[in-house]
């Protein structure tokens, strides 16, 4: 992505949770020490204690239930998978040491770390991987993940078997995320399944304290970490709601990191010398989505009207102080490799082709219509969205929730339009493809367009089973295809990660593939 421009039209910092991290942990003995006084502010005076704004909190804390970034954030600090991808985007050990891929493809046996413990004392085994898993397998929301797995079994007490349904070329990027990471059988089968999420007790650098909901969540280090005891002792996840308030709290000190900063404040951070900032491209697409099976987003000529309608340069400038790059087609190398993207002839915009498509499907006067939205940056897209539509006759009323009511709702069906941002994690088409507009996964498991198209289902199904990279590469090509022509979705912009932080503080690694671990975070002496 080249490096855009700051477009300071708009004084306020975005705190979308960002897909970002510190780098992998260390092994024993190599986590710098902590000492000295901190910068100053609430975010306390010792120097090892770490304090991050938050714009919403996590919908669950099992990692076999999770669905969203900010959740992923907090559960891979405080569970471990097989293998990590570091900020490279490649496959790393993570709890198993090494591993090896059977001849035809159709399995890959683990071999795990020794002295690996989980946060209540009791130690790693083979059976609690396969446990997890094949619980995995069986949630839902970890579908994306998991569709290619059969089934793990533990081989002996420290080897794992995962058997696959089909060769899966990108099954070791898919066994590095949230909802394959590793929990205890013993543990769940004790406090039972459903508690988990409030208990949850992995074998991460960081282990949960509290959670005060609509407040904040407390994370200490794990002192018995097979890599390590982190420097940073003490982490606070602070829910501050207004992009405004985490960025005067970065400012004061009370907080110590903040995700996601407008323009402008980008600039205040860059000239702080108190402050670090760092900027990667990341792999979120943001979008306006359809509800297709209801009236008249059910008609592909008022999706592609709409999408003729929007001013993309226009949202980014107006509602992200410029911090982001436009997006008119799905599959791009932001979100995954570019199966064809190239030679699609994307919608531009147009108002009066937009109008005579609207006429063309019986709306020559446009209607009224919802939109769905969550927070201050898509609260912002919308307006702009709101006035944009409007142009063409399309009179829009903006809902705004908290981030676990609108899941509910979307999840539920009982909405029109929408605005959600999609984070690609697995690097591969994949991964923006069969979720999200597969028909067998409606609503929760992540296609909440309620899209459906045999066609579609078709081609993601035999990517899946490709096994030959430039014949899957094809395939995409022709669903890229495919989706462009029937619009559920109206990609807006690719978004960049970037983060304001206290200048001391060293380790951290913006990751773009949600790899982020704090356990290497620790403060300049």
């Amino acid at each position: 992505m080249k490096k855009r421009m700051l477009n300071c039209l708009v004084a306020a910092a975005v705190l979308a949770l960002a897909l970002t991290g510190c780098g992998g942990g260390q092994k024993s003995g190599d986590a710098p020490a902590a000492s000295g006084s901190a910068q100053g502010g609430g975010a306390g005076e010792a120097k090892d204690s770490l304090t991050i704004a938050l714009t919403n909190e996590p919908t669950t804390l099992d990692p076999q239930l999770a669905a969203d970034s900010i959740g992923g954030m907090i559960i891979l600090n405080l569970h471990d998978p097989l293998v990590r991808r570091n900020p490279d985007g490649n496959v790393v050990p993570g709890l198993a040491e090494t591993w090896e891929v059977a001849d035809d493809g159709m399995s890959i046996t683990f071999h795990l770390q020794e002295g690996v413990k989980f946060q209540d004392g009791s130690g790693l085994t083979a059976e609690d991987v396969a446990f997890s898993l094949n619980r995995a397998i069986d949630k839902p929301q970890s579908e994306l993940y998991t569709s290619f797995m059969d089934s793990a079994e533990a081989v002996d007490g420290s080897t794992v078997k995962v058997n696959l349904k089909y060769k899966e070329l990108a099954a070791l990027q898919y066994l590095t995320q949230t909802n394959s990471a590793i929990v205890s059988k013993a543990y769940v089968e004790s406090v039972g399944d459903e508690n988990y999420a409030a208990k949850p007790c992995g074998t991460g650098p960081y282990k949960l304290v509290e959670w005060q909901k609509g407040s904040k969540i407390i994370l200490e280090s794990n002192e018995d970490y097979y890599r390590g005891a982190p420097a940073i002792k003490h982490i606070e996840l602070r829910v501050l709601k207004e992009a405004t308030t985490a960025m005067v709290a970065l400012e004061s000190g009370d907080v110590d990191l903040v995700y996601n900063i407008g323009g402008l404040d980008v600039m205040a951070v860059q000239s702080n010398d108190k402050l670090g900032y760092q900027e990667t491209n990341g792999t979120a697409i943001w979008n306006l989505a359809f509800n297709v099976n209801v009236e008249p987003f059910d008609d592909v000529k008022v999706r592609k009207a709409l999408a003729m309608a929007v001013k993309r340069d226009d949202i980014i400038a107006g509602a992200m102080d410029g911090a982001g790059m436009p997006a008119e087609i799905i599959l791009t190398d932001q979100t995954a490799p570019n199966p064809g993207a190239d030679a699609i002839d994307t919608p531009k915009y147009d108002v009066e082709g937009a109008r005579a498509l609207l006429a063309e499907a019986g709306y020559p006067d446009g209607f009224e219509c919802s939109i769905f939205v969550n927070g201050d940056l898509r609260t912002r897209s919308a307006q702009i969205l709101q006035a944009q539509l409007a142009d063409v006759g399309i009179k829009v009323d903006i809902s705004t929730y908290e981030w676990g009511a609108l899941l509910d709702t979307l999840n539920a069906g009982e909405h029109e339009m929408f605005l959600l941002g999609w984070s690609n994690t697995s690097f591969d088409p994949d991964g923006s493809t069969y979720q999200l507009f597969y028909s067998g996964n409606h609503g929760a498991t992540g296609n909440r367009a309620f899209f459906s198209n045999d066609k579609v289902d078709e081609l993601i199904l035999s990517a899946q089973r490709e096994s030959e990279e430039s014949k899957r590469m094809e395939l995409y090509k022709e669903l890229q295809f495919v989706l462009h022509e029937e619009s559920p979705w109206c990609p807006l912009y690719y978004k960049e990660n970037n983060v304001g932080v206290r200048a001391d503080l060293k380790g951290f690694t913006l990751h773009a593939g949600a790899q982020h671990y704090l356990g290497n975070c620790h403060y300049e002496e």
